[in-house]
């Protein structure tokens, strides 16, 4: 479109909300001449099956003017002929498609082929669109084409939707959302889709629009949602899959040691209370000694994820603010030179703990399926921790302040009970599942090698993303900006990359543990700091500038692995590792809301919830009914 101009997408230190911004002229729907009749329909094709989506857009031209309108885009699913691994995924027929828009793409197609429960190395996904075109809002709609097409499913006529995507399956926050649904109205739609909690508009008065003020004015239906499960049934009036009528209840041996790491949890956080340095910030003692007391209760109530999740949190907090206060003791005494030398060593220590924790898993491979497919999740507290130190070494080379110092330490403090105590704990409750299912080595190491491949391309999609919107390449600072995650990111991106091709299953589990981690740190990382605009004060306290999206966020993600849950457990497998742990992730998060702790709480929430979707993802993928 002449005189259009970009949308600004970095405001601060803090991403903003991206809108899919084009620079070409559109006319009416679509350019080549497709009508609401014709998009959302499923058309045959050599190989496959072609689906256009329309994909709304918002930018402004050149006077600051907003406008908006719906880029046709094609969704290609075709059969994947010579059965390698290496699957070649969104291919975009349009040299115009920019970044953000390509970080679109690659999340959607890992997220809609987790939840299709197919093999990524059967299938091939492409996108073609008709002109220049940028922004992650269509990643929602992108999603559910795919789901479609490959459920044979058409959507319903006069129907489109906005919205960012997640690997749990979360739908996020989108800009320009009042110029979008002009547009789709414009262009004869009758309903817009939009992510729970979206900004509508303003009255005349400029107050801001609730949902049922905007309808009472409007001729269009928006339909909020949460997750890609919603979307999919609001834009093709089916259900993809359902929520469960009652919470799973976990297998007596799971129960049993869901207990006992609790109890574990209960005397490690009372013991860190008492051992806490002298320093401590008096907020985070206050939140373990309440933790404590709350834990009593949760347990009493025989609320296990509670229980656990309030204990985890606040001994994961503490770790940092006793880790801090040491810090700040020792640079006193001892200055900046000598407490800087000893935590570049003990990060590098910490790194060869977490890589023997890690090996010493995976040499001890399950038997049996579930556990197996479950296992490179569980070793998230490690894959993490080893990132994370990579990124604190590069940090800590460069680091010139007592504060950066004091900061490395806060960050060190939580990977090393991370290590030493939260991946025990996950190990514990995944040895306990009731696994049955026999393992077929060859095939299930192929499929598992098919998922890093998938998990590694959307998390370098990410990264491309993210460094387009902040335009600059993620590197160390000396900072640790992000709690050194650009750095650890960064050292994810460029391991991943010189991995050589695993040869055994052990290696196989070892780059699916890492690529799960790549792209659940790749996607915090982006999601931080665009859907829940992430920032971190004092050095240590995660807030957000869109909590209810952050919290909307908690709970979907927690409602898709639910369902995928029941799923599972329909079909007769077991799955109580990973709803352990998205339970108490989630618990720890609603129990910490409207207080200061509620972003930090939230972020531990997300984390888990991501990571458990993923696991069952590929759990519902490597058992589907055969056709």
């Amino acid at each position: 479109m002449t005189g259009l101009r970009p949308r600004k997408l970095v405001s601060g230190l803090a991403l903003v909300l991206a809108a899919s911004t084009v620079v070409t002229t559109l006319s009416g729907c679509s350019p080549a001449g497709l009508s609401l009749d014709t998009i959302g329909q499923i058309r045959q094709i050599d190989g496959g099956t072609v689906m256009t989506v329309p994909a709304l857009w918002a930018g402004q031209q050149t006077d600051g003017t907003d406008v908006g309108g719906i880029e046709p885009a094609e969704v290609k699913v075709l059969a994947h002929v010579d059965g390698v691994s290496d699957v070649d995924l969104t291919q975009i027929d349009s040299a115009g498609a920019g970044p953000q828009w390509r970080a679109a793409t690659e999340q959607a197609s890992a997220v809609a082929t987790l939840l299709s429960a197919r093999d990524p190395r059967d299938i091939d996904l492409g996108f073609t669109v008709s002109g220049p075109i940028d922004g992650p809002s269509a990643g929602g709609i992108l999603t559910v084409g795919i789901l479609a097409s490959l459920t044979n499913t058409p959507l319903l006529r006069g129907v489109t939707m906005t919205g960012t995507i997640s690997p749990d399956g979360s739908i996020g926050e989108v800009g320009g959302v009042p110029t979008k649904l002009k547009a789709a109205s414009d262009a004869g739609f009758t309903t817009v889709v939009v992510p729970e909690g979206s900004f509508l508009g303003t009255d005349a008065k400029g107050n801001q629009l609730s949902l049922e003020d905007f309808q009472a004015t409007s001729s269009l239906t928006v339909v909020p949602v949460r997750n890609v499960l919603e979307a999919f049934t609001a834009l093709t009036g089916t259900v993809y899959a359902g929520q469960p009528i009652s919470p799973l209840s976990p297998s007596a041996s799971s129960e049993s040691a869901m207990t006992a790491v609790t109890a574990g949890m209960q005397d490690r956080l009372a013991a860190a209370l008492e051992t806490a340095p002298a320093g401590t910030d008096p907020e985070t003692l206050d939140l373990a000694s309440s933790a404590l007391s709350r834990m009593q209760d949760s347990i009493q109530r025989h609320d296990l994820p509670r229980a656990y999740g309030e204990g985890a949190f606040a001994y994961l907090r503490l770790a940092r603010a006793a880790g801090a206060a040491s810090a700040r003791a020792d640079i006193s005494t001892r200055g900046f030179d000598t407490v800087a030398a000893e935590l570049l060593q003990k990060t590098r220590d910490l790194r060869a703990t977490a890589m023997t924790a890690r090996d010493a898993a995976i040499a001890n491979l399950p038997t049996k399926l579930e556990q197996l497919i479950d296992l490179p999740g569980a070793l998230g507290w490690a894959t993490f921790a080893i990132a994370s130190c990579d990124g604190l070494v590069e940090d800590l080379r460069l680091a010139t302040t007592d504060e950066a110092l004091i900061d490395a330490a806060r960050i060190l403090g939580e990977e090393e009970v991370g290590v030493s105590n939260m991946l025990t704990d996950a190990l514990v409750v995944l040895r306990a599942m009731p696994s049955k299912t026999d393992v077929d080595t060859v095939s299930v190491r192929g499929f598992i090698d098919g998922y890093t491949n998938l998990l590694t391309r959307a998390g370098n999609a990410n990264v491309d993303y993210y460094t387009t919107l902040a335009g600059t390449e993620l590197r160390a600072d000396g900072r640790f900006s992000n709690d050194s995650m650009s750095a650890s990111v960064a050292a994810l991106h460029d391991t991943l990359g010189a991995t050589t091709s695993p040869t055994t299953m052990e290696e196989s589990v070892s780059a699916n543990a890492t690529a799960m981690t790549y792209f659940v740190m790749s996607n915090g990382l982006l999601s931080g700091a665009q859907s829940y605009g992430f920032t971190i004060d004092d050095a240590d306290m995660r807030t957000s500038v869109y909590a209810t999206i952050l919290d909307t966020a908690v709970d979907s993600g927690a409602a898709t692995v639910e369902s995928f849950a029941e799923r599972l457990r329909n079909r007769g497998y077991t799955v109580g590792a990973p709803l352990w742990s998205s339970r108490w992730g989630t618990s720890a998060a609603i129990a910490n809301r409207s207080s200061p702790e509620a972003a930090n709480a939230a972020w531990i929430g997300l984390n888990e919830t991501w990571y458990d979707a993923a696991t069952l993802f590929m759990l519902t993928a490597l058992t589907a009914p055969q056709k």
